[in-house]
């Protein structure tokens, strides 16, 4: 009998590390800071967490808007983890089908997120994880 040769998502993934969308509902977009990756065989760190947004200026979004994050490429990944920076914190966060929504009280709020594709097999083999921030300044409605 022959064996079963399983597709592996390795071999589909894209070469180049995938860059997140990151859009607002009225259409803003909010530009990714790339933290720590492991693809293609190479390996970067970064300063962690909320370091990662020193110095970037936050895009104005209005308070409760949706916002959605999209990796870019067709392979969905197995985990991609938000969460906010709040005070010394780290507060998760749900996506719903890519997205979440931005608080209602206005302010400047700081986010992370962690990607990886793994193993259908076992979940410890990575084939591909990045991470990102990025910094939001919720405004009132005009």
């Amino acid at each position: 009998m022959g064996s079963k040769q399983v597709q592996e998502p390795e071999s589909n993934l894209p070469k180049k590390l995938p860059k997140p969308t990151i859009q607002s509902e009225s259409g803003i977009s909010i530009p990714a800071i790339q933290g720590s990756y492991c693809w293609g065989g190479t390996c970067a760190d970064y300063v962690g967490g909320k370091d990662l947004l020193k110095g970037h200026t936050p895009e104005s979004v209005q308070v409760g808007e949706k916002v959605s994050i999209d990796m870019g490429i067709d392979i969905p990944p197995d985990e991609l983890d938000l969460f906010e920076y709040v005070e010394e914190k780290i507060k998760p966060l749900a996506l719903t089908k890519g997205s979440f929504h931005l608080p209602q009280e206005p302010g400047t709020h700081y986010y992370g997120a962690s990607v990886r594709w793994t193993s259908s097999q076992d979940s410890q083999i990575s084939y591909g994880s990045t991470s990102f921030a990025f910094v939001i300044r919720g405004v009132e409605k005009k």
